[in-house]
């Protein structure tokens, strides 16, 4: 997942929250998945690229799931994929025989899915979840941070998706800092705002969730501007 306001993201989010549960039509998917590949499903989502193009979102909680499905070079590996779409077309072709009740409406709600040039995606729904906690701390909160912080040297905080960048006023005072465990004391703080909005529990005291770097190295590295530093 890479933005907490997809459709994809709201759904699995509403699920982590328990205010509804994975789709029945999804049910039987997502335990043959854990079964074959040892990973927990948490949501899987339906939608449609374009009108030719359906797509079958495979949802995992932990970032380290989701990469157990990549390939080589990053992308979704394409053996799973084809897996993943196989038994998908399978338990969304069941034909009636002697279903019960229950059958019947699961092939019912299948009849919606289009399985032909299916695009299948597996996705990790922590690291946008950390994104939209971090974000979702008022400016005016970090602000008031960054003043209580002044008489440690601290110049800016900055933050940079999931994690959040400290920066001090002189490379010498990152070292300084480390060594004598002051960034520890600031990284508590910062995490004590996190957790007033963390509701999955998602950042703890040995997350890595905080860089430090200085203003020195921001304007003779990056000429004091945001964003060469932002795609650095």
């Amino acid at each position: 997942m890479t933005d907490s306001t997809d459709p994809d993201y709201l759904d699995t989010k509403l699920v982590k929250q328990g205010i509804k549960k994975l789709d029945l039509s999804f049910e039987e998917l997502a335990n043959w998945i854990y079964k074959k590949y040892d990973t927990k499903v948490i949501n899987i989502y339906y939608d449609k690229i374009d009108k030719n193009t359906p797509r079958l979102n495979i949802i995992f909680e932990y970032f380290h799931d989701a990469r157990k499905f990549s390939g080589e070079r990053g992308n979704f590996d394409s053996d799973k994929q084809k897996a993943v779409t196989e038994k998908f077309r399978q338990i969304s072709s069941y034909k009636h025989g002697k279903q019960g009740f229950f059958q019947r409406l699961f092939i019912r709600s299948n009849a919606k899915f289009n399985t032909e040039n299916l695009f299948v995606t597996f996705k990790a729904f922590e690291p946008t979840a950390r994104e939209e906690i971090n974000n979702r701390i008022p400016k005016t909160e970090i602000e008031n941070l960054e003043r209580e912080l002044q008489t440690k040297n601290v110049w800016k905080i900055y933050r940079s998706f999931s994690k959040t960048i400290l920066f001090f006023y002189t490379d010498n005072q990152i070292h300084q800092y480390t060594t004598d465990g002051t960034t520890k004391l600031l990284k508590k703080k910062y995490l004590d705002l996190l957790k007033k909005y963390d509701e999955f529990n998602y950042f703890k005291p040995d997350t890595d969730f905080m860089t430090f770097d200085s203003k020195e190295n921001f304007e003779k590295t990056y000429q004091g501007n945001w964003f060469h530093y932002y795609k650095r």
